[in-house]
């Protein structure tokens, strides 16, 4: 029994940059934007989220260095 292989249905003139195109602007047809208070308070959570990140890594590399400063490399200086 033979497997017969897909044939396109789009005519030959239509170019895959064209196809691309088209279907790009239908699935943004599809989506469902965000109202502006929606964007502001996404936009904050985002803001917040990022600054408390940031701080937490930070105080850990601060931490992280005064403990090798003051363990490994005062271990250093002390062997010579």
């Amino acid at each position: 029994m033979a497997v017969r292989a897909r044939q396109r249905t789009e005519g030959p003139s239509e170019f895959p940059i064209t196809r691309f195109a088209r279907e790009v602007y239908d699935e943004l047809r599809k989506v469902v934007w965000p109202t502006p208070p929606e964007l502001y308070r996404y936009t904050v959570v985002v803001v917040v989220t990022v600054i408390i990140l940031a701080t937490f890594v930070g105080g850990v590399d601060f931490g992280v260095s005064q403990l090798v400063k003051r363990y490994v490399y005062s271990a250093v200086t002390k062997g010579t």
